[in-house]
């Protein structure tokens, strides 16, 4: 594949411990460029580079590593066309916008470098709309996410549309697209060369300045298992610029979609009679939410939805991380919990910062204590004579 020529410009060099930084992609005398802003500190301004003919795509890139807090670089790895460290779903790999054609080889020196993720992208211009879009969940995590069975919401605004009938011309419509990718069910990072990504066919056009909101969206990712989807969903605004094709992004809003959680009891069957719960049960616990606090306990009786029982201390397992867990916890209890023999429930609950923190049900297992032990036998007597 030929690939354009390509400039990389830093703004200042960059240290072996890079940091979070802004990608300016625009057209100059024909050619795509390149510029790599750093950021650092927390807060605080960057000024953008001149623009030039219809305007630049705006890239923000940070790091997440749960050793560093929240976002950083470990190496941006940018200076040569053959070696440009990149995020897998940086959208450097098709940029088709404001006429500028790029290709990007994925890969560094061969060992392995952490990689920075797009957290956000722009197109801006003088002659552009203004527009912001958004999307948010019940989970207040950055960048948005939520759960497979959870609806999230979009907030979008626009500024600047010219009327239509405006005798100065000017863009009058903007089309928002929605579009999907898929993750990989180990890394948790989208399928590289685009496998595994794509669009859906709906497809709204907007031709007034308003402020406009959905409270209700469900994701749509194209799984065999709707509620164990993992993946991501962005849409984004585009306005046509001219009849030759062109297009520019003016906002785009990405959300991740992780898979619900599901679980097993292993070492107790349902309705089966024990002298005590076996010393070898467990919990086995995939795709946990990356805010979750998950705990098993136990209850005298049928299973009941509500119920509040005993927690059994060894199951309870907590994460903060940015990607779902997989867990296997012992289920260690003791005289204390089972004071008398009956019917018992031992129950797996989640708490997620879905349906306001409530314990939602897991899985379970109903099984009887019986602790009376019968010895059959008969008793014989000899006399002698």
């Amino acid at each position: 594949m030929k690939l354009p020529t390509l400039a990389l410009i830093a703004a200042t060099a960059l240290p072996a411990t890079g940091v979070d930084f802004i990608r300016q992609i625009q057209l100059i005398q024909g050619q795509p460029v390149v510029y790599d802003m750093p950021v650092s500190g927390l807060n605080g301004q960057i000024l953008s580079k001149p623009l030039e003919g219809d305007g630049a795509i705006l890239q923000l890139y940070a790091y997440h590593d749960e050793t560093y807090d929240p976002f950083s670089l470990l190496d941006v790895g940018v200076g040569s066309l053959a070696h440009v460290n990149v995020s897998l779903d940086s959208h450097l790999v098709d940029v088709d916008l404001l006429g500028i054609h790029l290709d990007v080889i994925l890969g560094g020196s061969g060992e392995y470098q952490p990689l920075p993720q797009l957290i956000d992208e722009v197109t801006i211009g003088a002659h552009l709309p203004a527009a912001t879009l958004a999307l948010r969940s019940e989970d207040t995590y950055s960048p948005p996410r939520t759960r497979a069975d959870r609806p999230f919401a979009m907030d979008f605004s626009i500024r600047k549309l010219a009327e239509p009938g405006d005798p100065l011309g000017g863009i009058s419509k903007v089309t928002l697209e929605r579009d999907f990718k898929f993750y990989h069910p180990d890394l948790h990072v989208p399928y590289p060369n685009g496998a595994g990504q794509g669009s859906y066919d709906e497809m709204f056009e907007f031709t007034k300045n308003g402020d406009f909101s959905d409270p209700e969206i469900y994701q749509a990712l194209p799984a065999e298992r709707p509620t164990k989807a993992c993946g991501e969903e962005t849409f984004t605004a585009k306005v046509a610029l001219g009849g030759n094709g062109r297009v520019a992004a003016v906002a785009s809003s990405t959300i991740q979609i992780w898979p619900v959680c599901d679980g097993a009891v292993e070492g107790i069957e349902s309705g089966k009679r024990y002298t005590g719960v076996p010393p070898h049960a467990r919990v086995l616990c995939n795709d946990l939410y990356p805010d979750s606090v998950t705990y098993a306990q136990i209850y005298k009786g049928q299973q009941a939805l509500g119920t509040v029982g005993r927690v059994i201390g060894s199951s309870v397992v907590s994460f903060n991380t940015y990607a779902p867990q997989d867990a296997v916890v012992p289920l260690t209890v003791s005289e204390n919990d089972i004071k008398e023999d009956g019917t018992y429930t031992i129950e797996v609950l989640t708490v997620t910062p879905f349906d306001e923190r409530r314990p939602e049900r897991v899985t379970y297992v109903t099984f009887e204590i019986d602790r009376t032990i019968k010895v059959n036998g008969s008793l014989t007597t000899t006399e002698e004579k």
